[in-house]
């Protein structure tokens, strides 16, 4: 939901946390940041116009639900994009060398002299790399694509972004069902403020970025968030509403 913060970073040979398994895990605490913000945006609100804990449970794991299923989806859909791009790249790579492998091997060659090889060496390398796996050099050096390591399967990254976002949003739900009315707001506020600047501290130093920014802007769109429903809270009253969670099985 940040789309700004997944900006993919270049990574270096000593990176441990390069690109895909660095910027996997950031994106992972991005969802739980998306968690918290979403469902402290809906429990604020609702605690804010006098309602009781059953009806901030309910109102919290409704919001939960929706957006495990809504971020799920969509990085179902994503994944599954990348998984058929994937597939469509190694397939006309693949035909392409069975067709032409000099044709091939030329155009190797000519991508390292573009990267400062001389002629030459250019040639000896894309000799050398085409004779031992020519797929998976074209794949390197034209789309930094391995063609044995596949993306993330679609059901996997669905499942772990779903998780993601309902860890963030069972912090908020959880602490305003069972803060002391008096005190819910603010203790909701305050614990999603601190759960989003971890969070955010995390992803920050897995993504090699800078902390105190990161950390800023995400602390102020989950403060402004609140605020905003805290705000439109203030002009309700839901102190008489009641949850009816007793279900008669029997009937």
């Amino acid at each position: 939901m940040h789309d700004a913060e997944r900006t993919p970073l270049p990574a270096t040979a000593d990176d441990t946390d390069a690109h895909p398994a660095g910027e996997a895990r950031r994106a992972l605490l991005i969802d739980v940041n998306d968690g918290l913000i979403a469902a402290a945006g809906m429990v604020e609100g609702v605690a804010q116009a006098n309602a009781g804990a059953g009806v901030i449970l309910v109102a919290g794991a409704a919001t939960l639900l929706v957006g495990l299923v809504t971020v799920g989806g969509i990085r179902y859909a994503e994944a599954s994009g990348e998984r058929d791009a994937h597939e469509a790249i190694v397939a006309a790579e693949r035909a392409r060398i069975d067709a032409d492998p000099t044709a091939e091997q030329a155009e190797l060659a000519a991508i390292y002299r573009a990267k400062g090889l001389d002629i030459e060496l250019a040639d000896q390398v894309a000799a050398q790399l085409s004779a031992h796996d020519a797929l998976a050099a074209q794949l390197d050096a034209e789309y930094r694509l391995d063609a044995l390591v596949p993306p993330v399967p679609p059901w996997h990254a669905a499942l772990r972004t779903g998780a993601a976002f309902a860890a963030g949003a069972l912090v908020p739900v959880l602490v305003a069902a069972i803060a002391p009315p008096a005190l819910r707001v603010a203790l909701t506020l305050v614990a999603v403020v601190v759960a989003l600047a971890v969070s955010a501290t995390v992803a920050a130093r897995v993504g090699r970025v800078p902390v105190a920014r990161a950390v800023l802007r995400t602390v102020s769109i989950g403060v402004a968030a609140m605020l905003v429903t805290i705000a439109a809270g203030s002009m309700l009253d839901l102190s008489e509403a009641e949850v009816d969670l007793d279900l008669d099985l029997g009937s």
